[in-house]
């Protein structure tokens, strides 16, 4: 988990809580870091804009609400507070410190035995409270899952169920097909009908990761994965051998041949209580979060009493509300959707009951268009842009430059601008990341730029000629926005001008 410091243009209250950073982004919306009026902090998830006005999305949301009131166990982040009819609507539960199990894995690979087994005990009572509370998560995966300094906590209900519910449309619409690929279940991948046996398959595949490092199913595509899912029996020889034979029943294609989470305790039996459960790796993880944390609690200044509006409550909303049928996905998405449906038939992954696959955990953008100069230029700390001419934008690129009057030709410009600020912006596709994209083609200067909060990365390049100057580069998330400066012959003054300059230019972009 990487705590970003509010930029200007974010929001900084949600409800009653006042927002301090953002902790994570997702296909849904953004997670960020809040504090209650009661000085409690809270993990406050915000669902994007372009969703909120699909109330199709807002009857999942509200079941999310209503699903997660339901378990309020140790092995779950409780539910503090949510508001589904905001114009954004918005979830706030209790914040874990502590990094997910597909961060730990990556940083440290394999877990030890006795973790996994200290693991296992922790997510079967998560599901066991689950599924008592007559829920199904439905999307189990290491993501899910944090690692807190006294244990396991499994969060994000935004697609778990009613097990008694008779209709799989009353959530996700029309026969949707929802998760995660590689954690899914055979029966789940083929859009046949779920029982809770589905999160015990999840489980274990969830334990064969945290064992090994590598998800057991994993391929090169979601239809790959969804087909290893369906047909293939993964390799367990790098499992711990006294975890083997019960991660193995849980992987039992057929759901009768699982365990009960229950059952699995039973088996698995009580863990050795101890101050640090976890390895010095994940230990330091949870440290640096805290830290962070602590940080930010120590430059917020405490706040004057703010007037909250009134609103309807909650959760009388979920009771009222959770019968509204849910709507359709947009033209382009339905597409979208029509071709993955086409490309599972081929493969025969998906059965007759499963019509659309949705990948709900895609990567998402910061930043959703180019700003054009016109927009732009009011915000920036430069003298006003000429408007006699049109500057270059795009989808992709703005570039907007500023000259100088000629002082012997006041009706006229100079022909050589004094400051030329540009947007390069990438969109994320499929399962391509628009910020990995621009990682990759980000290059390097002469040296790097750093200490600059409002970038990711940030450098130097070559000072542009006619008598002195500056370039600076930054990347922020799927944004990369470039400032030159000519005839500063001050280098220091040059680049705090250009730093001042790239700061606004990234708050002046139209984000989510």
């Amino acid at each position: 988990m990487v705590i970003r410091p509010l930029g200007p243009a974010d929001p900084h209250r949600v409800g009653p809580y006042r927002l301090l950073a953002e902790l994570g982004r997702g296909g849904m919306g953004r997670v960020l870091l809040g504090v209650a009026p009661d000085g409690r902090l809270a993990a406050v998830k915000q669902v994007h804009a372009r969703l909120a006005a699909d109330e199709g999305f807002r009857a999942r949301f509200r079941r999310e609400v209503a699903a997660s009131q339901r378990v309020s166990g140790a092995c779950t982040a409780a539910v503090l507070d949510a508001d589904t009819e905001a114009a954004a609507p918005w979830l706030a539960s209790v914040f874990v410190a502590g990094p997910s199990l597909g961060s730990a894995v990556e940083r440290s690979d394999a877990l030890p035995a006795e973790t996994v087994r200290r693991l296992a005990v922790g997510l079967a009572a998560a599901l066991d409270e689950i599924h008592r509370a007559g829920l199904i998560h439905r999307d189990l995966k290491p993501d899910n899952v944090l690692l807190s300094e006294d244990g396991v906590r499994v969060i994000d209900f935004g697609i778990a169920r009613a097990a008694e519910s008779g209709n799989l449309t009353e959530l996700t619409g029309t026969g949707l097909v929802v998760g995660s690929p590689a954690f899914m279940s055979p029966e789940q991948a083929e859009g046949r009908e779920l029982t809770p046996a589905s999160d015990v398959f999840s489980l274990g595949s969830v334990l064969v990761l945290a064992a090994t490092g590598k998800s057991p199913f994993a391929g090169p595509s979601p239809l790959q994965e969804l087909y290893s899912v369906v047909h293939t029996e993964p390799p367990l020889d790098a499992v711990p051998v006294e975890l083997r034979g019960l991660v193995a029943a849980c992987l039992a294609k057929n759901p009768a041949g699982r365990p009960t989470p229950a059952q699995l305790l039973a088996a698995l039996g009580p863990v050795t209580p101890v101050a640090h459960p976890w390895p010095p790796a994940v230990r330091a993880a949870i440290a640096e979060q805290r830290a962070g944390v602590d940080r930010l609690l120590a430059k917020d200044p405490t706040p004057e009493p703010v007037a909250v509006p009134p609103r309807p409550d909650a959760l009388t909303a979920v009771v009222t509300q959770l019968s509204t049928p849910a709507g359709t996905a947009p033209p382009r998405r339905r597409r979208w959707i029509r071709d993955w449906a086409a490309a599972a038939a081929a493969l025969g992954v998906l059965g007759a009951g499963a019509w659309w696959f949705v990948r709900t955990d895609g990567p998402t953008d910061r930043y959703l268009r180019m700003p054009t100069c016109a927009e732009a230029a009011p915000k920036l700390p430069l003298p006003e842009q000429r408007t006699d001419r049109d500057d270059l934008t795009s989808s992709l690129e703005t570039t907007c430059s500023w000259q100088k009057k000629n002082p012997l030709k006041p009706d006229s410009w100079n022909v050589f601008p004094f400051a030329e600020v540009s947007w390069n912006l990438r969109r994320s596709y499929e399962s391509q990341s628009g910020a990995a994209l621009q990682k990759e083609i980000f290059g390097r200067g002469e040296r790097s730029a750093t200490g600059l909060a409002f970038a990711d990365e940030a450098y130097w390049n070559s000072s542009p000629s006619r008598g002195g100057g500056c370039a600076l580069s930054v990347r922020a998330d799927n944004l990369i926005v470039s400032v030159k400066l000519w005839d500063e012959p001050q280098p220091s003054d040059c680049e705090q001008k250009a730093i001042r300059i790239a700061e606004a230019a990234v708050d002046a972009t139209p984000t989510q």
